[in-house]
């Protein structure tokens, strides 16, 4: 007899993620919304990343393992696990950041309570080093970015069906596929609204997407934001025309210290 399905799917893809991956992997294991897979996805790590969640899926039934022999990329690894997921919504848990204990279920309640919404996050601090109650809540985002209530796509929770929908990740927005997809689901009418709590610690440090090539990253953005712009017609606030302008500034800036 086939299993019941979960509510929830985790999506956390990993690369080179050995000495974070269990503290990550601990903070799903330890919500108290207990409906749910955890998708783990080694895309290609060279490091002992397949051992860590190899010993983590042996101590819960709920961990699913899927790998890549060879890396890839993020947009590609997040759609083989969606390819995977049998929630009903799918959460955002990178391998190197830290959830809250009722994350879950209050994303869940807050999705179930509103069928118009596509996606919710959450407030977020970041942090460094081994303690992440030590953060701080930043004055940046990387969501929506056309004047709408922002969130940061690492502390979302979304419809599957949705993000199935609109065709899923865009491989083609290597180092922004978070940013193309908000766009892509606004643009098929999808709302997003944000849980006024603080139920993820943000983790930066030196091997992170966001301390790579900055010129890369910008130019990836951009392009992503102008694809939003299409999508919606156009329809960004003079608040989101103004991060586009300065979008193209910090790119031109990166361009010129290369």
């Amino acid at each position: 007899m086939a299993s019941v399905s979960p509510a929830i799917s985790v999506m956390m893809p990993v690369r080179d993620r050995a000495d974070l991956l269990t503290v990550a992997v601990e903070s799903v294991l330890a919500q108290s919304e207990r409906d749910f897979e955890l998708l783990i996805l080694d895309d290609g790590s060279t490091d002992d990343t397949w051992q860590v969640a190899s010993r983590l899926a042996a101590e819960d039934d709920r961990i699913v393992l899927l790998r890549n022999e060879r890396s890839a990329g993020i947009p590609a690894a997040r759609n083989r696990i969606l390819d995977a997921a049998r929630g009903e919504f799918v959460v955002i848990c990178d391998s190197d950041d830290v959830s809250c204990p009722t994350r879950f279920s209050a994303q869940r309640a807050r999705l179930e309570r509103d069928p118009s919404l596509v996606g919710v996050g959450t407030r977020f601090t970041t942090f460094r080093g081994a303690d992440p109650e030590s953060g701080s809540e930043p004055g940046w985002h990387w969501g929506l970015r056309d004047g709408r209530e922002p969130f940061l796509f690492g502390s979302g929770m979304f419809r599957t069906s949705a993000i199935r929908a609109v065709g899923g990740f865009d491989v083609r927005y290597a180092l922004a596929e978070d940013v193309n997809l908000a766009y892509r689901l606004a643009g098929a009418g999808g709302r997003f609204a944000i849980i006024d709590e603080v139920l993820l610690h943000y983790r930066l440090h030196p091997g992170g997407i966001t301390s790579q090539d900055v010129a890369n990253r910008e130019r990836t953005l951009l392009r992503a934001q102008l694809a939003g712009l299409r999508v919606l017609h156009g329809r960004f606030s003079p608040r989101g025309y103004a991060v586009l302008v300065q979008t193209t500034l910090r790119l031109g800036r990166a361009v010129l210290r290369n």
